[in-house]
This record gives C-alpha cells, sequence and structure tokens, in this order.
C-alpha cells in the first residue's frame, strides 16, 4: 500500500527541471536589474516605472533562488531514483507554473486576510483614543507581571 500520493522521478529529471527552474529565476533576476536602470524617460502606461528598492530587492530574491536550485541540482544523483512527495515539488519548484489568473487568485486569498484584519485595526483603532489603549496595555502588562512574580513564589 502507498501513503499519499508520490512522484517518481529519475535523478536526470530532476537535475533538468531544478536547471530550468534557476535559469528562469536567473532571467527573472536580469529583467528587475534592466527594470531598474529605465530611466523617467521610457515608461509607458503599459509598462510604468518601478521603484529602485523594489527592483533591487526582487532581482536579490530571484538570483538568490536561483543559486538554492542549482545548488541542490548540483546535490541530486542523476543515477538514482526520486520518490518525491507534495513539498519535495513545492521546495524544488518541480511543477509547471501557475497560470498567471491562478497565482493571482492564491495571492489574493492569501493577503485579503492581513489586508482585512489591518483595515479593522485602523477602524478600532479609531474609535479607542490611543491613551486608552496604551493605558489597557499597561495595565494587562502590570497583571502579567503580578502574575509571574506569583509564580516564581509558588515554586519556591
Amino acid at each position: 500500500m502507498i501513503d499519499g500520493l508520490k512522484l517518481t522521478l529519475t535523478g536526470e529529471e530532476v537535475r533538468r527541471l531544478l536547471d530550468e527552474r534557476s535559469q528562469e529565476h536567473q532571467r527573472r533576476a536580469e529583467w528587475w536589474k534592466d527594470e531598474q536602470e529605465r530611466t523617467p524617460e521610457n515608461p509607458t502606461d503599459d509598462h510604468p516605472l518601478m521603484p529602485d528598492h523594489m527592483c533591487e530587492h526582487e532581482a536579490e530574491r530571484h538570483e538568490w533562488l536561483a543559486e538554492v536550485l542549482a545548488f541542490i541540482r548540483d546535490h541530486v544523483d542523476a543515477s538514482e531514483v526520486y520518490r518525491l512527495g507534495e513539498r519535495d515539488l513545492e521546495f524544488g519548484e518541480l511543477l509547471p507554473p501557475k497560470p498567471g489568473g491562478v497565482a493571482q487568485e492564491e495571492y489574493e486569498e492569501r493577503t485579503a486576510v492581513g489586508f482585512n484584519l489591518e483595515r479593522l485595526n485602523k477602524t478600532l483603532g479609531g474609535l479607542t483614543p490611543r491613551s486608552v489603549m496604551f493605558d489597557e496595555i499597561e495595565d494587562l502588562r502590570g497583571c502579567e507581571r503580578e502574575r509571574t512574580r506569583d509564580d516564581r513564589a509558588s515554586d519556591r
């Protein structure tokens, strides 16, 4: 009996897929570097100028991912057969890339909760004066300090 879905790939297949993904990240890093070099004279409505810090961050991120995947590739034995689970496939980026719409939908789902919590926090912060919030936080910290002292005293 097999527990879960595992894919069987030769070491050569794993190395080839890792190499493809590493090269793709290297191409993306180069694209971000090119973006950083663009000047205000050449933006378009379809392709606006990106902030330098964003371009630099994305280029560094893709370079790092390319290095990670190349490192893994270099340590995969091409003569072996690998049985890979979902986590292995995701970690090595071995599955085909998601279409843009699917990736966008997942991104929106992941960020929606945080975005809504931030909006709620701002709304509640506007309803409660900061001084009241800080007083309540200090009261809670005082209670926690007392509880910690009581716990230490009872341990003796």
